[in-house]
């Protein structure tokens, strides 16, 4: 069986670098799998085995990507939320030429928050056609089952970062710290100035009562969208002695970085999954509903202190909370790994 995998790939997002490895060690480990082809923006991936081959989408002629498609049995959206704003007229018709050369077409590990009620009709349509539609919460597989006459092809599973939990192993934070002296912050590279005042203005009693270190560590890298450009605008209302700002090439770069804080404020959905694999208390910044807020009340952990507003003040009784109440859910890591596990299977 040849695979071909699409997504947000090579972008140099800690979250889709993420599935890249984690789906690629997957099926490679499979004896049913030959070959596996990944479309990326940039190629930039190590090769982990010689049934993989990367190919960066933007040099593909559209006679290439026939031509991979016809040498492929499985076609797979891998990983995301799937951010359809308008009419999805390149993955309609990828589906339709999947379906026309009779293979098969579906999606791995996705969230739906992000689909635009305006389009819904026509980009619902693409999970419909769908072999297999695999989601990664509670919130999307309720909308895939109240929406879709293909109720076989719907599964609920585990997100993607969470398939091999080995590659977490020596990560792993095994000590008790009830002091904040390293908080890792992600946020987003197109936040402004007034939100860099702001969170800087939530994280200065840390700073004050424990002499803490922030440590700005953007979930996005590259030139183009790069949180860092959030981050410099945020430490400008820190003391210089109290920050420190990361980058990171290889996502076991940012594990490392995270695996040794005390606690973590993240937008971004993967520095949230990521400290909880590694035990690391948290604060999820978005709405309810949003993918953060999804996953947090999946976690059924401290759902309503972990999960903040955009722009909600936070306070140190607050984060004091957390910090002392936090344990790693191990048993919800083990179950989303199994369950996304179980869910791949079917492919």
């Amino acid at each position: 069986m040849n695979i071909l995998l699409m997504g947000y790939y090579g972008q140099r997002n800690i979250g889709d670098d993420l599935f890249v490895k984690q789906l690629s060690n997957y099926f490679s480990r499979r004896s049913d799998v030959v070959n596996i082809f990944i479309l990326c923006k940039e190629e930039y991936y190590p090769k982990n085995s010689e049934k993989v081959t990367f190919y960066c989408e933007e040099k593909l002629s559209k006679l290439q990507k026939l031509l991979l498609i016809l040498k492929s049995d499985r076609i797979f959206w891998g990983g995301g939320t799937l951010n359809i704003r308008d009419r999805p007229t390149n993955l309609l018709r990828i589906q339709f030429l999947s379906r026309l050369m009779g293979k098969k077409f579906g999606f791995l590990g996705i969230g739906l928050e992000a689909v635009d009620a305006e389009v819904q009709e026509e980009s619902y349509d693409i999970f419909q056609k769908s072999s297999l539609l695999y989601l990664r919460d509670r919130s999307s597989y309720d909308i895939a089952s109240n929406y879709f006459e293909n109720k076989e092809a719907i599964s609920l599973g585990g997100d993607l970062a969470f398939i091999d939990l080995n590659i977490y192993h020596n990560y792993i934070q095994s000590k008790t710290n009830n002091k904040l002296q390293n908080i890792s912050f992600s946020g987003k590279f197109w936040w402004g100035e007034g939100r860099g005042e702001f969170y800087a203005n939530q994280l200065l009693p840390v700073i004050e009562k424990y002499n803490s270190v922030i440590h700005l560590l953007p979930g996005h890298v590259g030139t183009e969208r790069n949180d860092n450009q959030f981050h410099e605008r945020l430490k400008k209302y820190l003391p210089q002695q109290n920050y420190q700002l990361h980058s990171w090439e290889e996502p076991e770069e940012f594990i490392e970085i995270l695996s040794t804080m005390d606690f973590h404020f993240g937008n971004r959905l993967h520095s949230i999954i990521l400290a909880d694999i590694l035990g690391v208390p948290n604060i999820g910044i978005d709405r309810v509903g949003s993918k953060i807020g999804n996953y947090i009340e999946k976690t059924n952990l401290l759902v309503e202190e972990r999960r903040v507003d955009f722009m909600e003040e936070i306070g140190l009784d607050r984060i004091e909370r957390i910090l002392n109440q936090y344990v790693r859910p191990a048993q919800f890591i083990s179950h989303e790994s199994e369950q996304a596990k179980n869910c791949l299977e079917k492919v």
